[in-house]
């Protein structure tokens, strides 16, 4: 995984390696499904709809956000929690968001057992978050619009790295606070699915 699937896809910071190597992602798969954990490729999990994205795309968007050891990260769509242990090794605390409350409880068991303690998972939405802010917030899952709820968790110098679709395909952004206010850029293209708890809003009908 750290070959042929990171480092090829430019994922180079040393920090995030190591936290890939030290995360066994085996134990956040679903039942049948640990053979392959380490493919290059979505993860679907048992409840149906969500999924643990595959090793490069979390990869990059992980090593997007620039998270430093002393950084406060937000993991939005934690699932099982493998994205939040794997932040947990390079931030300095980390909060997971997960609406599935099964999944939630799911990935703080795997936070306890690898002995996680700058890391926990919450059941519920982005509204459980008010007046937090964040230097670091990754998002694992396409959403349909610009994420302003998220833009406003942001703190000064704070990265928002989220994938918003664009005719289908996931485009995977940057969003930087700072004085002059909150820049965005366009980094990659990617299939990435859409986030369940940003389900798709019904269209106006004129």
């Amino acid at each position: 995984m750290i070959d042929s699937q990171l480092r090829s896809s430019g994922v180079t910071e040393r920090r995030l390696i190591a936290a890939f190597a030290d995360v066994p992602r085996e134990i956040f798969v679903a039942e049948g499904r640990k053979a392959v954990a380490y493919v290059d490729d979505l993860q679907p999990l048992a409840s149906g709809q969500r999924f643990i994205l595959s090793p490069a795309h979390f990869g990059r968007i992980a090593q997007l956000a620039e998270i430093g050891e002393s950084s406060r990260v937000l993991d939005v769509g934690a699932a099982s929690g493998y994205s939040t242990a794997v932040l947990a090794r390079i931030g300095g605390q980390v909060v997971g968001i997960e609406v599935d409350a099964i999944l939630a409880a799911r990935a703080n068991d795997h936070l306890v057992q690898l002995g996680v303690e700058n890391a926990s998972v919450v059941a519920g939405g982005i509204e459980a978050l008010a007046g937090q802010l964040f230097d670091a917030i990754v998002v694992e899952g396409a959403v349909d619009a610009e994420p302003s709820e998220l833009i406003q968790l942001l703190a000064m110098d704070g990265r928002l790295v989220v994938p918003i679709l664009r005719r289908g395909i996931a485009v995977i952004h940057v969003f930087h606070r700072n004085h002059d206010g909150v820049m965005f850029t366009s980094e990659f293209d990617a299939t990435i699915p859409r986030l369940w708890s940003w389900a798709q809003k019904d269209e106006f009908v004129f």
